[in-house]
């Protein structure tokens, strides 16, 4: 056991029997106890797509939120697996340390953390984060222009953080899987004293895989303390910091193809890297909250965020197209330092308006963000071409090369982006069924700096508009429509080496949402549209600077959605979604990679005759997709989960969870025309506590 674990566990042990001493502290029916959710989805308000706080159900947008139940029900401790179980959402897993995330169409390019917006550098997920840190993930489908004007019109996810709790709470976790691994999780939270709460949020992972030589690891860390500095103003501060390291990573994946055309078939285990290679990805997030109640009605909100995001990385990429022999084969080699810096200050007031014998709710706020990246890259320039890699290149015997002593080759990178807003939105209630939400954000962007040692200056300002309205058909039962604009900017540069600028998209979306069984469950069919132009496409690479040039491109894409979560009836607690999508491109059918069609499906069951036993289980189908130009075709396929949970006391828990239990071999995606495969059926373990 390392030092740094030893001194993780003494920690939380300390801890928990320092909040424990404070328990006779702890105040009956404080406003500021958090409510355990013990249902799918969340009944409560959400911030994600309006900033109004309006409810789920009251949002005229596809809204779906993994509850921290089903995170734990389904182990559901990275994001991509939260967002693998998300209904209408791809997770696009590239590579074991690279994720692009899609929906309706179109790349996910904005988090949320509480409702401010961090928008992605390059459009993806650098490693594995961790859900330790959230309460609840929400899902916005389309264009979430209001809150983001920096997105594509897919989806924005916003994460809500963990808070404090009046009351003494703590819990622990520890679970075992079948290669080798191991998780240890803690979390404590209570007062401090009368006026000061904190919560405490530990965890650390160790484990093989089913990829030969990838092994992966983790530690996290996250505090924060609430202080009520008057009765009427509450300030937050609190610091994350996720350290995932991987070894044995793919850089790209396995060929799909042998040279006659035939497609290649390899064992699930199939890696191509050597045990050299590595990713290391530390980030690092800090944040202060003021709110200050102004009156019964009115707030003002003032969040600052700074967050640190650090990449290293020595990878080996395999190229080309086998012969049926496994020869043919080349490889090139890479060394990559990069890092994203974040500083974001959102300010926002929201409250009630009475005019004409009602109630309306308006809210506006400024954003700035601030956006630093840096980048070298290097290779071995002692090497004469690339190497030339013989039939046993899944071994993982090529050495690692001399990467120090060289400069980079690729040149570096250095941008700096500003993000400056303004927003405004009010939901206006014409009558007690009809309301109306109108809004828009002005946003400019300036970029400066150089991307791969070509310039990358490039301002984009736009103002863009949000539309909706609800009807309310019956007590249970609501229509409503919304539009809303975004645009984003890009680092691409075209053949010529000039800077692409922004995208620009819109959504439009109608459907009918209905509330039952006491509104903790709710389902909303939506039809939808979605448009996306300017959008950077890679085209090849510069032969003297391997420069990646991009091509702006045009899609459009419509569909449907039926999605249901909620608790169905008491103890049965249901999450599911249907999605059927349409992307057109400029040249015909667009993004083959997309599933035409998905169904996701979990629950959960407390069986009424055994009540300390929990079952459940999760279904994800998908149809046939094909890599660009159809080359090579992943067939539909279904993957099935169980998990088992028994109570042995009313503070200890077992589970067993069971994955891919049909033994389903499948490719992660098709994005790329390199792909490797998903994980066999596997098992895990674990036991936990709750005070």
């Amino acid at each position: 056991m390392s030092e740094s674990l030893r001194t993780r566990q003494w920690l939380l042990a300390a801890l928990i029997a320092g909040f424990s001493s404070q328990g006779a502290l702890a105040q009956e029916g404080a406003s500021k106890q958090i409510e355990d959710v013990l249902v799918y989805g969340e009944a409560g308000e959400t911030d994600s797509a309006t900033k109004l706080n309006m409810t789920i159900y009251e949002t005229p947008q596809t809204v779906t939120a993994i509850s921290r139940t089903q995170m734990d029900d389904f182990s559901l401790d990275s994001v991509n697996e939260v967002l693998d179980y998300t209904p209408g959402v791809t997770v696009e897993e590239v590579e074991t340390s690279r994720t692009y995330y899609t929906a309706r169409g179109f790349d996910i390019v904005n988090f949320q953390y509480d409702g401010v917006g961090t928008p992605f550098v390059y459009g993806n997920v650098s490693g594995q984060l961790d859900t330790a840190f959230y309460d609840k993930v929400e899902v916005v489908k389309g264009a979430a222009g209001l809150v983001t004007g920096l997105a594509n019109p897919s989806a924005t996810v916003n994460f809500v953080r963990k808070r404090p709790t009046q009351q003494l709470q703590a819990s622990a976790r520890a679970s075992v899987n079948e290669w080798q691994g191991y998780r240890l999780d803690g979390d404590v939270s209570g007062s401090l004293s009368d006026s000061v709460r904190g919560r405490l949020v530990v965890a650390t992972e160790d484990t093989e895989s089913y990829l030969d030589r990838y092994e992966e690891s983790t530690d996290l860390f996250y505090g924060v303390l609430e202080a009520d500095l008057t009765d009427t103003t509450l300030l937050t501060l609190g610091h994350s910091y996720d350290d995932n390291r991987g070894e044995g990573i793919l850089w790209g994946a396995l060929p799909l193809v042998y040279a006659d055309g035939t497609p290649t078939d390899y064992d699930v285990s199939t890696n191509t890297a050597p045990d050299w290679t590595y990713r290391d990805m530390q980030q690092s997030q800090s944040f202060v909250e003021l709110k200050q109640q102004l009156s019964d009605s009115w707030t003002v909100n003032a969040i600052y965020t700074k967050t640190s995001t650090d990449n290293e990385s020595e990878l080996f990429y395999v190229f080309g197209t086998p012969q049926q022999d496994e020869t043919g084969l080349g490889a090139s080699t890479g060394r990559y330092l990069n890092e994203v810096d974040q500083d974001m200050v959102d300010l926002s007031a929201s409250g009630d308006v009475h005019l004409f014998g009602r109630d309306h709710q308006l809210v506006f706020g400024y954003n700035y963000a601030d956006v630093n990246y840096t980048a070298n890259s290097y290779n071995d320039l002692s090497a004469v071409g690339s190497p030339v890699l013989g039939s046993d290149w899944a071994e993982g015997n090529s050495p690692r090369p001399n990467f120090n002593a060289h400069d980079p080759v690729y040149g570096v990178s250095d941008v700096e982006q500003e993000h400056e807003s303004f927003y405004a939105a009010a939901r206006i209630n014409v009558t007690d069924a009809l309301s109306a939400l109108v809004g828009a954000r002005q946003a400019e962007i300036v970029q400066r700096g150089i991307n791969y040692g070509n310039a990358a200056n490039t301002d984009a300002d736009d103002t863009v508009p949000y539309y909706g309205l609800t009807y309310q058909i019956t007590n249970s039962l609501m229509a409503y429509g919304s539009y809303s604009e975004v645009f984003s900017q890009q680092l691409f540069v075209n053949d010529q080496f000039e800077p692409l600028g922004a995208t620009q998209g819109e959504s439009t979306e109608f459907g009918l949402k209905a509330s039952f069984n006491n509104d903790l469950a709710v389902v909303t069919l939506a039809a939808f549209e979605s448009d996306l132009s300017n959008l950077g496409e890679f085209t090849g690479r510069d032969p003297e600077t391997n420069t990646a040039f991009y091509a702006p491109r045009q899609y459009t894409s419509d569909g449907y959605e039926l999605e249901f979560s909620g608790e169905l009836v008491k103890g049965l607690n249901v999450s599911a979604g249907y999605t059927w999508i349409n992307i057109d491109g400029e040249a015909g059918e667009a993004k083959p990679y997309i599933p035409e069609q998905m169904l996701k499906v979990s629950a959960s069951y407390r069986v009424a005759a055994i009540p300390a036993l929990k079952v459940g289980g999760s279904l994800k189908w998908q149809d046939d997709i094909n890599t660009v130009g159809g080359a090579v075709t992943q067939e539909s396929y279904t993957l099935v989960d169980l998990v088992l949970q028994y109570e042995l006391t009313q503070q200890l828990t077992a589970a067993i969870n069971l994955k891919n239990i049909t033994d389903e071999k499948y490719l992660n995606s098709l994005y790329w025309d390199q792909a490797y495969y998903g994980a066999p059926r596997n098992v895990s373990a674990s036991i936990s506590w709750k005070y």
